[in-house]
């Protein structure tokens, strides 16, 4: 039975792409990108398993539009995840966002890479460099490059790159999850309770 390492989950987030999205924070990350803001998720043994299985029916049953897979590096566990998208549309439709410290032609020379490629609708690419974050959409700093991989999100892919950025805030008992992008400073644009 395949396994995803994770670091979080968020069921109803609306800063990470349209509409109210399930978003997966994966874990493991080799890239150590200076100013990263989920240095949480590098270490590989630090994140909590969960098989596919129950992660698709709690996607595809969580009511969320669509899915956004952030991390961590999303890649370095493609095939369960290319898994993990096949069993929720299995399910139900949904589209996928990806996030990826890889470049686009990096990802296209990796033979495992290309199952999760297959089925994600945008990809946003590149390492995140902390002097080239001018506070724009939904990329960490101007340097990454928002790819429509299918047309499920071409009309809206150019507003990814230069909308100003929002942040929700979401409790759980005595831990609070900040979601979103923030700028360069570590600091987000005004929150909001979802």
């Amino acid at each position: 039975m395949s396994v995803i390492y994770y670091h979080m989950k968020e069921p109803a987030v609306r800063v990470l792409g349209p509409g109210c999205r399930y978003v997966l924070w994966v874990q493991g990350c080799h890239k150590n990108c200076p100013g990263c803001i989920a240095g949480g998720t590098h270490r590989m043994e630090d994140g909590k398993p969960l098989e596919v299985d129950a992660l698709a029916w709690e996607i595809a049953l969580s009511g969320a539009d669509g899915l956004t897979i952030s991390g961590g590096e999303p890649f370095l566990q493609a095939p369960a995840l290319a898994e993990l998208i096949r069993k929720v549309r299995q399910i139900r439709p949904m589209g996928v966002i990806v996030y990826s410290g890889y470049r686009y032609e990096e990802l296209q020379a990796m033979p495992q890479a290309a199952g999760l490629l297959a089925v994600t609708d945008l990809l946003i690419d590149g390492e995140y460099i902390k002097e080239l974050d001018d506070h724009q959409g939904l990329r960490g700093s101007a340097n990454q490059r928002v790819i429509p991989l299918t047309d499920t999100y071409r009309a809206e892919a150019a507003c990814y790159s230069d909308q100003p950025r929002r942040q929700e805030v979401f409790p759980h008992g005595a831990e609070i999850h900040e979601v979103g992008l923030p700028g360069a400073d570590g600091r987000y644009p005004d929150a909001s309770l979802p």
